[in-house]
């Protein structure tokens, strides 16, 4: 293929254009770099608030499908254990400290012992509902990798305060996007010969303050205190679509007006030539749009990583959720760099009528 017939088809305002970038690629460089960025922190800022509501959701539609937590008094009596099962239903848990053997040290994790009946459920990579069995235990994959555990492995584990050792295989591994920990069944948690005494009982029904019942929660007033947090990550989304409209519109006009500048002769003599301002506006115009749309095609996919970094690395070894950015998202920030894209070049373009001829022509002498 002769590249040289094909460039030379091409219109005057893309051969001039694929010249100039040729020449001055340092300047087209800096200006995709500005779009980069912007698109990256537009992308980020759509982002936080998609990933906080897949959190949400995860956590508390998908794991927590109850309405109340009845957490139960430490000297309960059968009868009222009873009594309240009869009353709320038998959707349990207890939650153990145990210590276990890893790489020759010991270890101390807390461990869920769980009889949910759905209401309190435990997740796999994809957050869907893991049927949970009793033939070993689970742990959380974020303990997993920080161990070095793989489904397969034995631990060598007991309750903390009991000398009694056990040698459990883990039978699965589940993600949870707050609480890492181990997990087992009530039925595998007898079978080891201990007597299953519940420390919460879940339900969707109203309940009241009884005997053997030390605390009531409810899902919406967990959820109340989530949501603190999402006002403070909405401000944060703010301030980042400000920080990235204010980067592109410095680097894009500045950069534009460096370009301008040292384009005032040529421009001065297509002028001369018989070029209206309308066709020199469309040459100006198509090369900022050429870097626009290969910054903005690095910075959609560079803007997902970036947040996926974040939340890698900002989070605490107690959360484990990925970032989630939706494609409504990726559509607000496509327009948001167009459009800051868009307004730069309609101010710098109208400097096009200002160009004072006997001065810019002069100036190359």
């Amino acid at each position: 293929m002769d590249w040289s017939v094909k460039f030379n088809k091409c219109k005057l305002s893309t051969r001039w254009n694929i010249r100039d970038i040729a020449r001055n690629k340092g300047r087209s460089i800096a200006a995709c770099v500005g779009i980069i960025g912007c698109t990256m922190l537009l992308v980020c800022s759509f982002g936080l608030w998609d990933t906080i509501e897949s959190y949400m959701d995860w956590e508390y539609k998908i794991i927590n499908t109850y309405q109340y937590k009845i957490s139960l008094n430490s000297d309960y009596t059968k009868e009222q254990y009873d009594h309240l099962t009869h009353l709320y239903g038998d959707a349990t848990s207890k939650s153990v400290a145990i210590e276990f053997k890893n790489k020759g040290k010991n270890e101390t994790r807390s461990m869920l012992v769980l009889d949910g009946k759905n209401k309190l459920n435990i997740t796999d990579h994809d957050e869907k509902v893991m049927s949970i069995h009793s033939n070993g235990i689970y742990l959380t994959e974020k303990l997993a990798e920080k161990y070095g555990i793989q489904v397969g492995d034995k631990v060598t584990w007991h309750l903390t305060g009991d000398s009694s050792w056990h040698t459990s295989k883990v039978i699965g591994l589940n993600r949870d996007p707050q609480t890492q920990q181990f997990t087992m069944s009530k039925k595998y948690f007898e079978k080891l010969g201990y007597t299953y005494c519940a420390d919460s009982i879940y339900t969707n029904k109203q309940p009241k303050k009884i005997d053997g019942v030390s605390k009531i929660s409810s899902i919406e007033s967990i959820q109340e205190g989530v949501e603190s947090m999402l006002e403070a990550m909405k401000s944060m989304m703010v301030l980042l679509i400000v920080f990235a409209v204010l980067l592109g519109c410095v680097i894009l006009y500045n950069l534009g007006v460096l370009s301008f500048t040292e384009k005032q002769y040529q421009f001065a003599t297509l002028k001369v030539l018989g070029f209206k301002d309308k066709q020199i506006k469309e040459i100006f115009i198509k090369q900022n749009t050429w870097i626009m749309l290969v910054g903005m095609i690095i910075g959609l996919p560079l803007g997902y990583y970036m947040l996926s970094y974040i939340y890698t690395n900002a989070l605490n070894e107690t959360y484990d959720f990925p970032a989630v950015v939706e494609w409504i998202s990726y559509v607000y920030a496509i327009i948001g760099t167009v459009l800051v894209s868009y307004v730069m070049n309609k101010l710098l373009a109208r400097k096009i009528k200002t160009i004072d001829m006997v001065s810019s022509l002069k100036a190359n002498e």
